[in-house]
């Protein structure tokens, strides 16, 4: 049945926000309403009055008069200088902690020679390696800079230990025993005594520091300098940084102002040769301008960006443009919001008065900063998404945002960064009718209301789908929105990941256009998406709002519509394994999992079993009579595409049942050569299993059937079995209907033929006794299996009871059984595997033309095909994969 299209129906902030509160605020409120109420905060549709809303922000756009607060300020200063500008006492590092080595981007490109004898060029500080010297304060940091030690393939600009080594020994050392005699008995005599005396009990270092006077700071800068110079080829031609960060707070003056601009300067700069650096090129401060209104919450308009890069930068119409279309360019949107963002950009320098950088942002991501793994935020991770009905970090973000909407305002900010000489001229005040044409105004309350009401949406959908039933909590589709949920909890207070995961998902959960041309696409549409006509995310209704869900009572567990998933690959970048890892990870079948065990035991890791290479076996002649049809899966019945009306139908899905259990069958006989170890204590020896981990994926049971156990073993323990110990091995391996779960073991629940069997017990009770008969029939038939124990599938211990082959090997070697009243295997090393499988596929074949679009079965998810990597890979990785 097709739904009538929604109304559409522009509202603003507080609007939206009230309507959600008047469907939520009765206590008690049916399922229906709290199903309703969580797709209106994802989706912004109304579905049961059929309305779609669409966000219009700017119906909030700043309109005078208003008692706006603006205050200028200095945030950082930043200076790449060959003397060393430091007055003030420098409190040095004898061992540097890595942390303070610059790994991060300073937007600012300086002038290096990292060839001697060449002239310098612009480097990025970033790239080059760098070390940590010493600290001014709690907010400035000396570094050293080494650009002769520059290479584009060295994977870290952090100094290698000889590097350290000979800075502290050759040069540090030798200028303090010169300058500061008294005080060197309290420093090392080398660089191992350092680490000596910073390692403490648990292996981890302290980073202390000594001071050192300022009066002698700058003649200590110029003798290590030269004194390194003179030893180490590699610091020729070194720079000294220097960094102070965050103290904005400390600075703040009047705008318009040019005298308290340059006093509150000099007050910033009061531990550094002040007038000297006027003269350096390189040496740069963040200037702020910020306003704010108490009781409201100022946001950039994206429509903006353009009249704040003319008005702070100089830049014409036509550069404006060309850094607007730019990669450097980068929008960063509020609360997931398309009308408001802020932005960020390198500036192109044109001559030394022009910034270099400049970027528009707001405050109220303060109350969340924090660096951590990359980020500057906190974020939600998916783990943390899949651990709890209910995530702590989501409950303990929402009760900030509701204290947040009480206390705390949100102030417009732009920062420029300018060279220190332009720095108390330029950027002096913000002009009133940049503020008409560049800002919206919220009240506090709708502001932080509106997170809230998003945030509460994402709770209220997460704890459905973790109370939900596993076997639908754990479906390609429902990740999916779990993924969705945690890049929308994060977007409301940082920017969006935008890597290839995350574009990814933006196309399995946002609205798709054709049009490539439409506003706010979130993706830029390049020639090949134009040419294959790509659908492209965008969010046509002023919000990062979801396309269609299906939720209760239609589907147990909340769940996008089965249009598309994400990649195989992007689950290892939301949740860290592939799905189904993931799955028997949160949902295992076959065995008690140890997260029910107490935090005493310890857990040994092991991976999961390979699949069997032979994808459609031609069924085994025992399993043809078989018939049986699997029963529905748990409740979902959305009115989604059938899968047998896709036209793309992806092979397997109807696949006879004999096929479906032939594949069980090789699976088996795969797994159990898979999990057999190698030799402990000797890891030059080679495995017990001769066989290479190609031809184990390629076994099936003809190889149980070889009497010549040298073909397949280097060594083993065999002994011939009684027929009830036979019976008992096939029960083992094959557990009948009943049999209670046994504790996690080893082996057992990391093989795919092991967690299927199990699903096939639960999915198909009426067939498995059948199933069984048709095992045990072909189970007779076999000449030799491994050994099975309760608690681990193989054994390797030296035993009496068995016969060891070789007969001149005595150590151990893994235990199998022979048939009951079959002859004594043989060993004849002349009968080896030839490698037939290696020269098969070195033959020549004719060139197959491949779709490009083309994905194996074998990386669908869930029998859906993924969207085409080409669509939502970002251009530099593409350009990367081509060179």
């Amino acid at each position: 049945m097709n739904h009538p299209a929604p109304e559409i129906e522009g509202c603003s902030i507080a609007d939206f926000n009230s309507l959600y509160i008047d469907i939520t605020a009765p206590r008690n409120i049916p399922k229906a309403t709290y199903y309703r109420a969580c797709i209106l905060a994802l989706t912004g549709k109304d579905i049961e009055e059929n309305i779609q809303y669409s966000i219009e922000p700017t119906r909030n756009k700043f309109n005078a008069p208003r008692e706006v607060s603006v205050v200028r300020d200095y945030d950082s200063f930043l200076s790449f200088t060959d003397w060393l500008p430091v007055k003030s006492d420098l409190f040095l590092y004898p061992l540097n902690n890595p942390v303070d080595t610059l790994h991060s981007s300073v937007h600012v490109k300086v002038p290096m020679s990292t060839h001697r004898g060449q002239a310098d060029r612009p480097m990025t500080p970033h790239h080059v390696p760098n070390i940590c010297l010493g600290a001014v304060g709690i907010r400035t940091k000396v570094r050293l800079f080494f650009p002769q030690l520059y290479d584009p393939d060295r994977k870290d600009v952090e100094l290698t230990f000889e590097e350290k080594k000979g800075l502290y020994e050759k040069g540090l050392m030798p200028v303090l025993r010169e300058l500061s005699p008294d005080t060197v008995t309290n420093w090392a005599v080398n660089y191992e005594g350092v680490l000596t005396r910073a390692k403490k009990t648990r292996g981890m270092y302290q980073y202390g520091t000594r001071p050192f006077p300022g009066n002698r700071v700058r003649r200590f800068g110029h003798d290590l300098a030269r004194v390194l110079g003179s030893e180490l080829p590699w610091a020729e031609g070194m720079l000294f940084m220097v960094q102070v960060q965050g103290v904005k707070e400390a600075n703040q003056h009047r705008p318009g102002d040019i005298d308290q601009a340059e006093d509150a300067l000099m007050m910033t700069l009061s531990d550094f040769h002040y007038d000297d650096l006027m003269d350096e090129i390189h040496c740069y401060v963040d200037v702020g301008l910020e306003m704010s209104e108490p009781g409201y919450a100022y946001q950039w308009r994206t429509d903006a960006h353009r009249q704040l890069l003319s008005t702070f930068t100089d830049l014409t119409h036509a550069q404006t443009s060309m850094l607007m279309e730019s990669r450097d360019f980068q929008i960063d949107y509020a609360s997931g919001l398309m009308h408001l963002s802020g932005c960020r950009a390198p500036v192109p320098v044109r001559n030394d008065e022009d910034p270099v950088y400049f970027q528009a942002y707001t405050t109220d991501k303060a109350l969340i900063q924090q660096k951590d793994g990359g980020r500057h935020s906190l974020a939600l991770t998916g783990k943390a998404a899949l651990a709890e009905t209910v995530p702590p970090y989501l409950q303990s973000l929402y009760q900030l945002y509701l204290d947040a909407k009480d206390h705390h305002d949100c102030a417009a900010r732009v920062e420029v960064h300018l060279r220190l000489k332009d720095a108390f001229t330029q950027a002096i005040d913000v002009p009133e009718w940049l503020m008409l044409e560049s800002l919206c105004v919220f009240t506090r309350l709708d502001w932080w209301q509106w997170r809230c009401v998003r945030l509460q949406g994402i709770i209220r959908t997460l704890n459905l789908q973790n109370s939900g039933p596993p076997e639908l909590r754990f479906t390609a589709t429902a990740l999916t929105l779990t993924a969705g949920l945690r890049w929308l909890a994060n977007s409301l207070h940082s920017r969006p990941d935008d890597g290839s995961a995350a574009r990814d998902l933006m196309c399995s959960i946002l609205p798709l256009t054709h049009d490539y041309d439409v506003d706010r696409l979130q993706i830029v549409p390049r020639q090949h998406h134009i040419d294959n006509d790509d659908g492209l995310p965008f969010c046509p209704y002023g919000a990062y709002f979801f396309r269609e869900m299906v939720f209760p009572p239609i589907a147990d567990v909340p769940r996008m519509t089965r249009s598309h998933v994400i990649s195989h690959t992007s689950y290892k970048y939301f949740f860290g394994c592939e799905f189904s890892e993931l799955r028997n990870r949160h949902h295992p079948t076959a065995y008690i999992p140890h997260n029910m065990l107490p935090k005493s035991r310890v857990r040994t890791q092991k991976g999961m079993s390979k699949h069997h290479r032979v994808d459609i076996p031609e069924p085994s002649a025992v399993f043809a009579d078989l018939d049986f049809d699997v029963p529905p899966p748990a409740q979902d019945n959305s009115e989604d595409l059938p899968f047998d009306e896709r036209l793309d139908l992806p092979p397997g899905l109807d696949e006879a049942f004999p096929i479906t259990v032939s594949k069980h069958w090789n699976q088996f006989c795969s797994d159990i050569l898979q999990k057999c170890g190698n030799m402990k204590g000797d890891p030059l020896a080679p495995s017990h299993c001769r066989l290479t981990m190609d031809e184990r994926l390629h076994v099936t049971d003809d190889v149980y059937r070889d009497t010549n156990l040298a073909v397949i073993f280097n060594r083993v323990q065999w002994k011939r079995a009684h027929r009830m110990e036979w019976r008992e091995a096939f029960d083992l391996f094959f557990p009948p209907p009943g049999t209670p779960p046994r504790l996690q073991c080893q082996n057992y629940p990391n093989m795919t033929y092991w967690i299927q069997w199990a699903d096939m017990k639960r999915d198909t009770p009426t067939a498995i006794d059948a199933i069984r008969v048709k095992y045990w029939s072909i189970f007779k038939t076999l000449y030799w299996v491994p050994k099975p124990y309760n608690d681990r599938l193989w054994k390797y211990t030296t035993d009496d009871n068995f016969i060891t082959l070789p007969s001149t090997y005595t150590s151990s070697a893994p235990h199998i059984i022979i048939n009951p009243g079959r002859l004594a295997p043989n060993w004849d090393l002349e009968r080896m595997p030839g490698g037939g499988l290696q020269e098969a596929q070195e033959e020549e074949e004719d060139e197959e033309v491949i779709d490009p679009d083309y994905v194996p079965a074998s990386e669908w998810v869930s029998n859906i095909p993924p969207i085409p990597m080409r669509i939502y890979m970002r251009q530099e990785e593409e350009e990367s994969e081509s060179d």
